[in-house]
C-alpha cells in the first residue's frame, strides 16, 4: 500500500512540476528585455557614450592648453569619466572574449 501511495505522490510530483516548467519563459536568439530592447542596442548605445566621452576628454584637454579652458578641475573630471568609461569598455570585451572562448571549445 505504501508503494502505490509513493507512486501516486511521485506522479503527482512530477505533474506539478511539469505545469511549472510549462509556465517557464525560454530565452530566445535575440533576448529582448520590457522595454524592446535587446543587447546589441544597449551595447551600441554604450560605444556611443565611450565615444562621445572620449571626445569631451580631447576637447577639454585641447581648451585647457590653449588657455581657452581654466576650469582644471572640470576637465580631470571628465578625464576621469572617460577613463572609467574606457575601462569598463575593456572589462566587458575582455568578458565577451572569455565568453566566446568558452563556448568556442565546448565540445557536443
Amino acid at each position: 500500500m505504501n508503494e502505490i501511495m509513493n507512486a501516486q505522490q511521485l506522479t503527482n510530483y512530477k505533474t506539478s512540476l511539469q505545469g511549472q516548467m510549462s509556465q517557464i519563459q525560454r530565452p530566445t536568439a535575440n533576448p529582448i528585455d520590457e522595454v524592446g530592447n535587446s543587447f546589441s542596442d544597449y551595447f551600441g548605445k554604450a560605444i556611443e557614450k565611450l565615444d562621445q566621452s572620449m571626445q569631451v576628454m580631447n576637447q577639454d584637454t585641447k581648451n585647457v592648453i590653449t588657455g581657452e579652458e581654466s576650469d582644471l578641475a572640470q576637465v580631470m573630471i571628465h578625464m576621469t569619466e572617460a577613463q572609467l568609461t574606457l575601462q569598463t569598455a575593456t572589462q566587458i570585451r575582455n568578458k565577451c572574449l572569455e565568453a566566446y572562448n568558452e563556448i568556442k571549445s565546448m565540445q557536443f
